[in-house]
């Protein structure tokens, strides 16, 4: 447990950028097409950066420097954030702060599977206190944050405090190595071995499954993006930060006990199931139009979530798909940004045209043709080996 104030830290620095980024943006004048597109820049951004630092960070020994630098990063980028005048500045800033955003959870997932070593399974125990982070987040900032009259100085402060505190509690892990086996497992060891060769030997199936949670990213691109602005224009409230902090309260126990489950059902199993639960969430949203619809559907976090993503963490991380880890973890990382970037420009515009309504119910058919994408590779294939 000794991440535990890492992991609290790092999602409490998620919180701003995922509540109420969508809400600073319209604040400032921006419109949901604008902000669709402002993510689209921001998720765009957080697939092209892990690619990159992927191969060096394979073969680090220290990722608690790296976390640091990263941190660093989120301080200092809302600065010129809030600053900037125009959209392409905006963006600017937006791709910067999300290659900095992006990959800050592979990394610190990495530490913590070395940390866990062989007992990977207990992901979910130590994620959890990263449930509680955005939680706590969510509240404070539902608390003290007036957006008729946050300025951009405000914003800045809301977005860079935590990062601070989060630079301050990776210091005590700079010196934590990866074991051997984290670094060198992979090829023989071969630590020369080129990207394309690493990206080579994940085989068939592990981009299958990948294909799966990219169509469930895609679909929970409303509730992920969107949800903060359809409380507040579509029923009229401005209890956003209580909305997602329900969300994330819903995910703790699955995610607490999730190590039970996939040791009972098996990770693909779960991934399954938590993206069918996406098209039942979306259908919440877009079915009961008021607050009590939204809190069911903000509940589905459990499982579209809490569940969902420690089974994608142990798929990614067990057997020969953990070789070498920090490569699987960014893969999976880089996957949620293209599903985001993908889904983001789209949704935004549905809104613009359509309403919130069409938004949520064409969402909510993407992960359903995903799971059907599955079943027919598997079928059509004899090749595709086992997890």
């Amino acid at each position: 447990m000794v991440m535990a104030i890492p992991e609290f830290l790092l999602f409490a620095v998620h919180c701003a950028p995922t509540v109420y980024l969508p809400l600073f943006l319209n604040t400032l004048g921006y419109t949901a097409t604008e902000i669709g597109l402002l993510f689209a820049f921001f998720n765009g951004a957080g697939i092209i950066v892990p690619l990159l630092i992927a191969p060096s960070l394979t073969h680090a020994k220290r990722l608690g420097i790296a976390l640091c630098v990263i941190a660093a990063g989120l301080a200092a980028t809302p600065v010129f954030l809030f600053r900037s005048s125009g959209f392409l500045a905006t963006a600017l800033c937006m791709s910067v702060y999300a290659s900095f955003l992006r990959s800050s959870i592979p990394v610190c997932d990495s530490m913590v599977n070395t940390v866990l070593a062989l007992k990977r399974e207990q992901y979910g125990y130590v994620r959890g206190a990263g449930s509680v982070g955005f939680i706590a987040m969510s509240c404070i900032m539902q608390r003290f944050i007036d957006l008729k009259n946050c300025t951009p100085l405000a914003m800045t402060a809301w977005m860079s405090f935590p990062a601070v505190l989060l630079g301050a509690a990776a210091v005590p892990f700079v010196r934590l190595r990866q074991s051997p086996q984290s670094i060198e497992e992979y090829d023989d060891g071969n630590r020369s071995a080129s990207v394309k060769s690493i990206l080579a030997s994940f085989g068939k199936k592990y981009y299958l499954v990948l294909f799966v949670v990219f169509m469930q990213y895609i679909g929970m691109v409303p509730a992920n993006q969107f949800v903060s602005l359809y409380v507040r224009d579509a029923l009229h409230s401005d209890n956003v930060g209580l909305i997602w902090a329900i969300s994330v309260i819903g995910e703790i126990p699955l995610m607490l006990f999730s190590s039970r489950f996939i040791r009972r059902y098996g990770a693909l199993k779960l991934i399954f199931f938590g993206t069918a639960a996406v098209t039942v969430r979306m259908f919440g949203y877009a079915f009961v139009p008021n607050i009590a619809g939204v809190v069911f559907a903000q509940l589905f976090h459990s499982v579209t979530f809490g569940l969902f993503y420690p089974a994608c963490i142990s798929f990614c991380a067990k057997g020969k798909y953990g070789r070498p880890l920090v490569v699987s973890m960014t893969l999976f990382a880089v996957i949620n940004n293209l599903a985001s970037a993908a889904g983001a420009s789209f949704g935004g515009m549905l809104v613009d045209v359509a309403g919130y309504r069409t938004m949520f119910c064409t969402f909510a058919l993407i992960p359903l043709a995903g799971l059907a994408v599955y079943a027919f590779v598997k079928q059509s294939s004899s090749c595709l080996h086992s997890v």
